[in-house]
């Protein structure tokens, strides 16, 4: 620039451009207000010859994805568009859309304060419910994948809940925290889990601070901070996905019931002495209520994850009696269809339970 302007009036602009290297172009441009390019149209054309506005697509998009459980995207929307009279090009449904706020939020808000990371790997559980492990295990299902959601109990190793599904967002880890954990806690929980974006989820956290339940995150890429799940899961590759071709989502879903069944019932885990999850369970809450007089057989009932809607007055009281201890918050909230359904167990799990239980019952009577 200083070239050009030293030689102002003797020297032709051109040749002082050549001699400055700039672009002639570059040179004249003049700096516009506004966006570049065209000014988006205003009107759309309709199927019958007629012209309609911007503000009358948007309405059509508005009753278009008011309908009942409809949640469509901008090409669906588009398509619908058309079915409807309205001609308009699927880029231009998606700037409307997204003016309007109209679109399917893909991202999952985070911003929710920072997260708190893993300071120890080993977990020292005094009681049940006092930390919780959850994570999420791909189940192939002839040639695809599901997804499983499991939440583990440290102290006891039970399964307390799942969620089978194939996708797993976040409200199905609020319907699966809800249904353990509905009532703020009064003693200190811990839920650790990895990175995935359903445990990150604003709604997620928000709702374990209502509780009062402590949230920790494991370092990224290292899977030895979950090591409690990761070893239930590396157990059920085991013992159940690698032996089995499932053929169906339904014959996937069925195994899996009676799978983790039988490991909170049945299987003896060898960090807990070889007793099984379910009796190390129900041996701490008959140990917390021992000054009362206890049915025997009704500690089996502890263990399910769901209850019926409207359970026997007498079993509502044994059950208020055993959980004024430490954790004094409720695991019988009903929410969702039975998961731990006896039914849904095999005849060998089924005759296992009826050979053992007067086994249970003199045990506990003595």
């Amino acid at each position: 620039m200083q070239v050009i302007e030293a030689f102002e009036g003797q020297v032709s602009i051109t040749r002082r451009l050549q001699w400055s290297g700039i672009n002639p172009s570059s040179f004249y441009y003049v700096a516009r207000n506004g966006k570049p390019g065209r000014k988006p149209s205003s009107v759309n054309l309709k199927t019958d010859g007629s012209n309609a506005t911007n503000h009358e697509v948007v309405e059509e998009i508005k009753n278009i994805l008011g309908i009942e459980f409809l949640c469509y995207g901008y090409k669906p929307v588009t398509d619908e568009l058309f079915d409807r009279g309205f001609i308009v090009n699927h880029k231009k449904v998606y700037r409307l859309m997204k003016q309007h706020k109209l679109l399917c939020g893909r991202s999952i808000s985070t911003h929710f304060g920072k997260r708190k990371f893993v300071r120890f790997r080993k977990i020292r559980a005094e009681y049940p419910l006092q930390y919780l492990c959850m994570d999420i295990k791909y189940i192939p299902i002839n040639g695809k994948f599901a997804y499983l959601l499991s939440l583990i109990d440290v102290y006891t190793r039970k399964i307390v809940g799942y969620v089978f599904k194939q996708s797993i967002k976040q409200h199905d880890v609020l319907w699966l925290l809800k249904n353990v954990l509905s009532e703020k806690a009064n003693a200190p929980i811990t839920l650790r889990n990895d990175n995935g974006s359903q445990f990150i989820a604003k709604s997620v956290r928000a709702y374990l601070d209502e509780i009062n339940v402590v949230h920790e995150f494991t370092h990224i890429a290292t899977p030895e901070d979950n090591a409690y799940i990761e070893a239930f899961h590396s157990i059920m590759e085991r013992e159940l996905v690698s032996r089995y071709e499932f053929e169906s989502f339904h014959h996937a879903d069925m195994k899996i019931t009676q799978y983790i069944f039988t490991y909170n019932h049945i299987r003896k885990h060898g960090s807990l002495g070889l007793r099984t999850p379910v009796a190390v369970w129900n041996e701490y809450f008959l140990r917390q209520s021992s000054d009362k007089h206890q049915i025997a057989a009704k500690p089996e009932e502890l263990s399910r994850f769901f209850e019926e809607k409207n359970p026997p007055l007498e079993l509502v009281n044994q059950k208020q009696n055993i959980f004024s201890s430490k954790t004094q918050f409720n695991l019988y909230n009903s929410r969702g269809g039975a998961k731990f359904d006896y039914l849904m167990a095999n005849d060998v799990i089924k005759n296992y339970i009826c050979k053992n239980s007067q086994t249970i019952i003199d045990f506990y009577s003595s």
